[in-house]
């Protein structure tokens, strides 16, 4: 959804209500609040996606390193594991 930040948090966060333990709504969210400059916000999402998938390396970003990035693929779309 590039560019689509707003509609993103609205989808993202209509999966979180459903389910709050889905890791991966969870940070693709904390992406989009990243790009409207909703920087508390983004980084409680990124810190709870990690807390939900501790075991996960693609779960954890180091916050220097992040402006650049605009997204990380975690899996392809329809593949996300079952929370």
């Amino acid at each position: 959804m590039i560019d689509y930040h707003e509609e993103a948090v609205q989808d993202f966060t209509a999966v979180v209500d459903r389910n709050p333990k889905n890791a991966h709504a969870h940070f693709r969210r904390a992406f989009s609040l990243k790009a409207l400059k909703r920087y508390t916000e983004a980084a409680d999402d990124f810190e709870k996606a990690k807390d939900l998938a501790p075991l996960d390396p693609k779960m954890v970003v180091n916050y220097k390193k992040l402006k650049g990035v605009s997204c990380i693929v975690l899996c392809e779309p329809g593949e996300e594991p079952h929370f």
